[in-house]
């Protein structure tokens, strides 16, 4: 039909929910430890950089995997 089935969407729409999930639970974290620790705004951004690397790594996974499948 449009060359995708409902898997297919529902795998991409909880791969960006989990990579932008990461990147706000990173936000939060840094913004509560800053205000802990009276370091604004650097934990934040150390958390918040946590975060998109860890999606980013989350998601090559996923790409790997995927990868693997179609050979």
């Amino acid at each position: 039909m449009l060359g995708f089935n409902l898997r297919q969407v529902g795998t991409i729409f909880a791969l960006s929910i989990e990579a932008g999930l990461a990147v706000v639970v990173g936000i939060f974290i840094g913004y509560y430890a800053d205000k802990h620790f009276g370091t604004t705004p650097w934990l934040t951004l150390v958390f918040t950089c946590l975060g998109f690397v860890a999606s980013v790594m989350r998601l090559l996974e996923i790409g790997r995997i995927v990868g693997s499948k179609k050979n």
